[in-house]
């Protein structure tokens, strides 16, 4: 499924500033371990090992990480999970930072769905030692860490392309405060994409899908490959190089070989936006995606103003009507998150069921730092059979790329089972 995705570049902040947590920021923090009960827009509900549950104020600039101290996405916590909420001394309700430690058990898992007994505010009582912490240090108390267990949720690396701190990289707002009205937000946001590509650089990155097939809906996903590839992106287009399949190097275009996707790089999230297309949008509320406050919308698209083209296996083409979901950042306007779903097919169409979701994340190619995609979830399900396909994208190690290079650039291809443009 060939989803074009839109790419923002953000302002470089200036690095001696170190008023929210930066690399050289100096703080005082203190620990309350424990593990997470309910993890919501405003709050975090903590049981600590004395079996008390703890209430603590999330604010937009409280950090989520990992132990080795990189950026993890708030959205990968589940109730279980043991963690670990640093605070200032000062005001002990406030996160600061939050630590996960480890995946939690199957037993913690289900000790975790029991209602929610009363919850308190946190009290000098419960914190741990204090001690003074820079911006960027692992902040995992030692003697509650464990080696997270193999079938752990993902979390970002500390190389120098992961997904890095929002807070390092938003553009800071001046004039008079924006608008929070529904216009005004979708006209900051529409701005915003149209100048998505403005000063985007050539670079590569490596992208990691592992696909899945399903004999039927509700699915039972087996997997079945693990693709590799490079992609570089140059002037807006994109080529995969160096392709492997289960780790065995191959000639065959990825495309040829089964379900595919390409695109996440290009203009998705501009055509949605765009007043050609004319998706009616409606406000679901407020959420947190990445660390970040963002608005939650939901959007529709008629199937006359739809530009989302599925192919079929047979070569036909169909522009379904489709709608989804979109989060937009409350600070910067720019889109996090994009969910993207077919909501009819004509009877005697191959293709059943269509939906794709991008995720993205800050990222460094060399001094600048811009948001990218990070994650992404394609599926398809077919008409007849009602096998379905899915394919799991991970992109990871963004760097600069030279044009120097000759680079053969496709202009269209149909995947084996599923594709769009």
């Amino acid at each position: 499924m060939n989803l074009p995705v839109p790419e923002v570049k953000l302002p470089k902040r200036d690095s001696k500033d170190k008023s929210s947590g930066g690399a050289d920021a100096k703080m005082t923090l203190a620990p309350v371990d424990g593990m997470l009960r309910k993890l919501g827009d405003k709050d975090l509900f903590l049981q600590t090992t004395g079996k008390t549950v703890l209430r603590f104020r999330l604010l937009v600039k409280t950090q989520f990480r990992d132990k080795q101290g990189a950026p993890v996405r708030d959205s990968l916590l589940h109730p279980g999970d043991q963690l670990s909420v640093l605070v200032n001394p000062d005001d002990p309700e406030t996160a600061i930072r939050v630590v996960f430690v480890r995946e939690g058990t199957a037993a913690e898992k289900k000790a975790s769905d029991r209602s929610l007994e009363e919850a308190r505010a946190p009290e000098a009582k419960d914190l741990g030692k204090a001690r003074i912490v820079t911006g960027n240090e692992s902040t995992a108390a030692t003697e509650t860490e464990t080696t997270a267990p193999v079938d752990a949720p993902p979390v970002a690396t500390a190389s120098s392309s992961a997904p890095v701190s929002p807070d390092a990289s938003v553009p800071v707002a001046s004039g008079p405060p924006r608008l929070a009205t529904d216009p005004a937000i979708l006209t900051d946001a529409r701005a915003a994409a149209q100048s998505y590509t403005t000063g985007l650089p050539n670079f590569l990155a490596e992208q990691k899908t592992t696909r899945y097939f399903s004999g039927g809906w509700p699915a039972s996903w087996n997997e079945i490959d693990v693709v590799t590839a490079t992609v570089a992106y140059a002037n807006g287009k994109e080529d995969y190089r160096n392709i492997q399949v289960n780790g065995i190097p191959t000639n065959v275009p990825p495309e040829r070989s089964g379900s595919w996707s390409t695109g996440e790089f290009a203009t998705t999230l501009q055509d949605v936006l765009s007043p050609i297309t004319n998706a009616d949008f409606r406000r679901r509320g407020e959420d947190r995606i990445a660390g970040r406050a963002a608005f939650v919308y939901d959007y529709t698209v008629l199937q006359p103003n739809s530009h989302w083209v599925l192919v079929s296996p047979d070569g036909r083409t169909y522009n379904p009507p489709y709608g989804g979901a979109v989060w937009i950042d409350k600070e910067t306007r720019r889109v996090l998150r994009i969910e993207q779903k077919s909501t009819s097919m004509p009877s005697d169409f191959p293709i059943r069921r269509a939906e794709c979701t991008i995720e993205y994340g800050f990222v460094k190619i060399e001094q600048g730092t811009y948001l990218l995609p990070v994650l992404s979830e394609n599926l398809g399900c077919m008409s007849g059979s009602g096998s379905c396909s899915r394919n799991s994208i991970q992109f990871h190690d963004y760097r600069k790329f030279s044009t120097d290079s000759t680079i053969k650039f496709d202009k269209q291809f149909v995947a084996g089972q599923l594709t769009g443009k």
